[in-house]
């Protein structure tokens, strides 16, 4: 889940730098010929990112990393393509590929300079994430109670599963089964207003 959160917050981060590139005024395409140039004034504009690159006759490739476990990655060929690559255990895995129309390093020089706050920002969205993990496991505690006790000397066979926005609770068999929707605040009343066949 929490890889879940990571990769999904720098994916959204990831599409409105192509969008941004996309309407930019002015912009102008990078080609191959433009490529070294590029990469050295990036290097210079941020000499603490180390920068892994290769240039060949035919294509360029360049990678930074974002954070430790996040990798933005440009191939440059006739067009640009960049990935955005996650760590999964000891490899980079690709999350998100987009076409990049035109020279993409003025938003990757804007999304870098701001990495900072994205980290905060996203480390909020972690411990909320938890936060709420939290209390949805210990309210599935509650809900399984009530259920337990509400279902004590019925034969009726359910089974609890959580959901975004909740609980489902599943009555009957898988031939004949009965889907409802408990949330968390009004669990116990829609558990007590349920008619026991």
């Amino acid at each position: 889940m929490y890889d879940d959160v990571e990769s999904d917050f720098w994916k959204e981060i990831f599409v409105h730098l192509q969008h941004k590139n996309m309407v930019r005024a002015g912009a102008e395409r990078l080609t191959l010929e433009q490529v070294q140039a590029a990469f050295d004034r990036f290097s210079t504009a941020f000499p603490q990112i180390p920068v892994e690159k290769e240039i060949s006759s035919s294509s360029a490739k360049w990678e930074v990393p974002v954070t430790a476990t996040i990798h933005l990655r440009l191939f440059i060929q006739n067009q640009i393509k960049a990935s955005l690559l996650q760590r999964k255990g000891s490899d980079f895995v690709k999350i998100a590929d987009a076409k990049f129309p035109y020279n993409p390093f003025p938003e990757i020089s804007e999304f870098l300079s701001r990495r900072d706050s994205y980290e905060r920002e996203l480390h909020q969205k972690l411990e909320k994430n938890i936060v709420n993990q939290a209390r949805q496991k210990l309210a599935f505690q509650f809900v399984k109670a009530a259920l337990e006790k509400k279902f004590a000397n019925s034969s009726l066979v359910w089974k609890l599963e959580t959901s975004e926005s909740g609980f489902i609770l599943l009555l009957g068999n898988a031939s004949d089964q009965k889907k409802i929707e408990l949330s968390e605040e009004n669990y116990y009343q829609q558990i007590s207003e349920l008619s026991i066949l």
